[in-house]
């Protein structure tokens, strides 16, 4: 405390003699060493501290170990004393507390501990947990691999034997002189496997290619073969789709190659009568009751469900072929339980239950039963829902994109989890703000000069809406509709065949347009809503680059929806979908021309909700006065 010393005045005694520079350093060291002497006393009273607490913690920590080790011990033999149980704790205690030693990214693999004698339950203190790795059946990770290259065509119609030549005469009439890979791989199976149906019943099958691949031809060409055979009216083909739309595309191509064969193809959809739906499928005849009048029916599955509970005579139990297109989603739907009712339909038996044991001729002469057909561009890897089909003997074939990853790995079933699409599409990806969307879809259309092309957006009420939007936006310059589900019969197939011709430019539509359905020369699919699932995107990008032509995806996403689109993709290994940027200066000298539309859009919108309110009232109104009528007929 020298330093801190204050020399007083002593009057005028005699001063003593000023301390000189020396002495002062040496004062100050001496203060220094005293600092730096108490810091170390300190640090050594924390360590202290310290090393006691961790001690502590230590001995709970065993204690607590013990404790659920003794409690988890299951069947300890009789002769088995404490202290050996004691002591193998210990051993354990040792090998805790060496291994809490090791760094966090350093901890070694620790195999469960096995005790003598009983057995320790497993807890994240011993060992660690297991993953859970998938194992799928061996003919879904062994599937016969298809080409996706449809630009390089190998296998003319020809070189196909077991094709009949009246098929391959309507093939090339159609302009079609080689097989797409999955047709060159499917149909020769198909025939070959149908052959032999009489010795052996014939594998059922399921098909992954991409859209626009020509799944539709595999079946249609292999079922018209097996069925012109036939005289007698029996429904001996059944295929089920998930939509109106595609119902009457693969109707078409029955139709098509069935000419000059007895064969009569026949679509119940719900677009005509439930009445006009029972005389196509069925007739009555004098001598021999109700008869069957198709060969092969084309529906949808909630139609299929309603015709057998209310159709008499409406009679499966001669089918052949069951397939099903877009198979997933028509398995996902499961409309009206379609399969429990089919399978009933199909199995149901006219003698008794004991009888039906017996071996004799009736049972041998039983028919086979369907041979099942499944398609997809995103067929479902889960064999749980696959299981719900009773496949017999399933074989897959299976369309795989190789790329870099692909060609080191070594398991096929890992690369069977990429949903493809086919090597023609360019597909790239938008950012911009939501308030400016459609203004930017507009300048996206403008730059790319896009004509036949397709908008797909989340809702019905957002398809109106855009459209109403485009078309003030546009004026006179492209023919712009809409099409939904709300849009039915021949004014959706009127519009469809519209768009096909090239009379409408651009069609704005719900994702009930994505599922399977072929309109040609699509230039460009443009997704306005950012598609939540993988599967969508799919469909909707599938709608172009069909047949080996080519065609553009284009995604219209905001800042934040980036990230989760990225994260779909990666699950399809998709790393070619690139940014189209579309410079914010270039939508500035729009901004007058988009609020004009945007008021044009409101005034549209507000008139429709007038008119729809009117014509409910108008409803309430006629409602009411019917049943007073009818109340004042029933007072007389």
């Amino acid at each position: 405390m020298e330093l801190f010393v204050i020399n007083r005045h002593e009057g005028d005694e005699a001063k003593e003699p000023v301390e000189t520079e020396t002495d002062e350093r040496l004062k100050l060291d001496n203060v220094l060493k005293k600092i730096e002497k108490n810091k170390k006393l300190r640090q050594k009273q924390k360590e202290k501290i310290h090393k006691a607490k961790e001690a502590k913690r230590r001995t709970l920590e065993n204690r607590e170990i013990k404790r659920r080790i003794k409690s988890t011990i299951v069947a300890v033999p009789e002769n088995t004393s404490n202290d050996f149980i004691d002591s193998n704790i210990e051993k354990l205690l040792e090998t805790q507390s060496s291994q809490n030693e090791v760094k966090d990214n350093d901890k070694p693999e620790i195999n469960s501990q096995k005790l003598e004698g009983f057995t320790v339950l497993g807890t994240q203190n011993f060992a660690n947990k297991l993953k859970v790795k998938r194992v799928l059946p061996s003919w879904l990770t062994s599937p016969t691999i298809i080409s996706v290259d449809l630009q390089d065509l190998k296998t003319k119609i020809s070189d196909v034997k077991q094709l009949d030549k009246s098929l391959r005469k309507l093939l090339k009439s159609n302009n079609i002189k080689h097989f797409f890979p999955v047709q060159a791989e499917v149909i020769p199976y198909l025939l070959d496997s149908y052959k032999h149906s009489d010795v052996l019943f014939p594998r059922d099958i399921c098909v992954s290619a991409p859209t626009g691949s020509g799944k539709t031809l595999a079946y249609v060409l292999p079922v018209v073969q097996a069925l012109k055979k036939y005289t007698v009216k029996k429904i001996r083909a059944l295929v089920i789709v998930p939509t109106q739309d595609l119902a009457t595309q693969v109707s078409k191509a029955f139709k098509t190659y069935s000419q000059n064969t007895s064969i009569d193809v026949c679509l119940i959809t719900g677009n005509n009568s439930f009445a006009v739906e029972q005389s196509q499928l069925v007739v009555q005849n004098k001598l021999f009751g109700i008869v069957s009048k198709a060969d092969i029916l084309v529906c949808t599955a909630g139609r299929l469900v309603d015709h057998l509970k209310l159709t008499e005579g409406f009679d499966l139990k001669h089918l052949e072929f069951l397939i099903i297109d877009e198979a997933d989603r028509v398995l996902e739907n499961m409309q009206n339980d379609w399969l429990y009712h089919l399978e009933n339909h199909i199995n149901r038996q006219e003698v008794d239950s004991q009888a039906g044991k017996m071996l004799n001729i009736q049972q041998l002469r039983r028919p086979r039963p369907p041979q099942k057909l499944l398609f997809s561009a995103t067929l479902s890897q889960d064999p749980e829902k696959l299981q719900q089909l009773s496949l017999f003997q399933p074989k897959l074939f299976a369309s795989i994109v190789e790329n870099e990853n692909d060609q080191n790995a070594t398991d096929k079933g890992a690369l069977l989890s990429k949903f493809t699409t086919p090597k023609e599409l360019v597909e790239q990806y938008v950012i911009t703000d939501l308030d400016v969307k459609p203004l930017c879809l507009y300048k996206l259309i403008k730059l790319q000069k896009l004509r036949k092309s397709i908008v797909f957006t989340h809702s019905v009420e957002s398809s109106h809406r855009l459209a109403i939007l485009l078309k003030a936006l546009f004026k006179d310059d492209l023919k712009i509709e809409e099409i939904s589900s709300n849009l039915q019969g021949k004014g959706r197939t009127k519009l469809i065949d519209g768009f096909s011709n090239g009379l409408v430019d651009l069609l704005v539509c719900t994702d009930a347009l994505a599922r399977g359905i072929d309109l040609p020369n699509v230039e460009c699919v443009i997704s306005y809503s950012a598609p939540k699932y993988l599967r969508t995107y799919i469909h909707r990008a599938g709608r172009t680059a069909r047949a080996g032509s080519t065609g553009s995806a284009i995604t219209l996403l905001s800042k934040t929806q980036l990230g989760k689109f990225k994260s779909l993709l990666n699950q399809a290994n998709k790393t070619d979908v690139n940014e189209l940027v579309i410079p914010e200066e270039d939508l500035e000298p729009l901004a007058e021309k988009y609020r004009e539309s945007l008021q044009e859009l409101k005034t549209v919108v507000e008139k429709e909700e007038k008119l729809d309110f009117e014509k409910t009232v108008s409803e309430k109104r006629a409602g009411k006065l019917k049943r007073k009528r009818h109340n004042s007929v029933n007072s007389l």
